[in-house]
């Protein structure tokens, strides 16, 4: 796998003070060639934001969250097992299933310990082969209610049936135009539009059909969501799955320092299966919004750039924060909710603060 010294972006839009830096981004170079000379770390490693000028994300500056280290993998002789509680068992080579009929599909991945204003989250065109065709011609079982899809690395997670048989429900073998890279799942792996990143399982291998849900996989913080109460202390209070509604900044960054009395503020919304209704700023701490511009056309599971003309009344210190509402009236919440005592679902509004002089 070829490693590039450094991943660097220019940028092409007007309205950011009038300056066209040349910025660079330490891409998860120390991981990788640990991985590569030990195979021991798994990667984790972030999308900047402050690059983002088109709704597509490269490869290479994709966010990358492994669970465990990346196997080592080849499409010659790759094969994806469907087994379980149906009828008709299929083992199908990666030649065979790339030739299938194709379905693509602009999908935003987001993981689940994404914070507000955090990097775990981008955006890519998926060409692959609807889950849903492979599984019917399996003939599942009529009392089956779960999906298992189980990666090369050893990961595994559990979807109900009825998402896993959504048409827009994907097993992908190339992002973006071209094959997968090895830290995005070459040679196959599941995209599973508007949930949150861990059930799109990478380096798919097998998919199994089950009539009941058991854990898929034991990790050290289970994807799960956690209440805390005076009386009854840490407890499950669901699954995590759909994605909340989020928005973040892309520029001006937090501490950024301006040097005129225009600047066009600009990021990103996302919904999950929802799409994006409102998109709003504000500049005074959040006592006052303004609403941002939206693009005219949307496509579902897939952000949208908004951006903000802020006409900066004066110097001084300013603090800016933006959130969204969808289509379904969901709306950012200004502070996550005090009973969570899990690290998911962080969609509370990003705040930052800026200097005008």
């Amino acid at each position: 796998m070829e490693i590039r010294g450094s991943y660097k972006w220019r940028s092409k839009l007007d309205g950011d003070g009038g300056q066209h830096n040349l910025l660079s981004r330490r891409l998860f170079l120390g991981s990788a060639f640990a991985s590569i000379l030990t195979g021991a770390e798994a990667e984790l490693s972030n999308f900047d934001l402050s690059l983002l000028d088109d709704s597509v994300v490269p490869s290479e500056l994709f966010f990358v969250r492994e669970h465990f280290p990346a196997p080592s993998t080849s499409s010659a002789g790759w094969k994806l097992a469907v087994t379980g509680a149906l009828k008709a068992p299929l083992e199908i080579a990666y030649q065979e299933l790339s030739s299938q009929p194709r379905k693509h599909l602009p999908v935003t991945l987001e993981c689940a310990e994404n914070g507000p204003g955090g990097g775990l989250v981008s955006h890519a065109e998926w060409t692959g082969v609807s889950l849903a065709s492979i599984l019917k011609q399996s003939n599942p079982d009529p009392q089956a209610n779960f999906v298992r899809l189980s990666g090369a690395d050893g990961f595994s997670r559990n979807l109900p049936i009825e998402k896993a048989m959504h048409p827009d429900s994907l097993i992908a073998y190339s992002m973006n135009g071209e094959k997968l890279t090895i830290n995005h799942g070459f040679p196959l792996r599941a995209v599973i539009p508007g949930w949150y990143g861990m059930d799109s399982v990478k380096w798919l291998r097998s998919v199994e059909v089950r009539r009941e849900d058991q854990p898929s996989v034991t990790l050290r913080a289970p994807y799960i969501k956690v209440t805390r109460s005076l009386l009854t202390g840490d407890r499950p209070s669901g699954t995590i799955d759909a994605m909340n509604i989020k928005s973040a900044f892309s520029r001006p960054v937090d501490g950024a320092i301006l040097t005129r009395r225009n600047f066009i503020v600009r990021g990103a919304a996302w919904a999950g299966e929802n799409r994006i209704r409102e998109v709003e700023v504000s500049t005074d701490g959040a006592k006052t919004w303004l609403k941002a511009q939206l693009p005219s056309q949307q496509s579902p599971y897939s952000w949208v750039l908004w951006m903000f003309d802020w006409k900066i009344p004066g110097t001084g210190t300013y603090k800016l924060a933006v959130r969204a509402t969808d289509d379904h009236g969901r709306t950012q919440p200004a502070e996550r909710a005090a009973d969570r005592a899990d690290s998911y679902e962080g969609n509370s509004y990003q705040r930052i603060q800026v200097t005008v002089v």
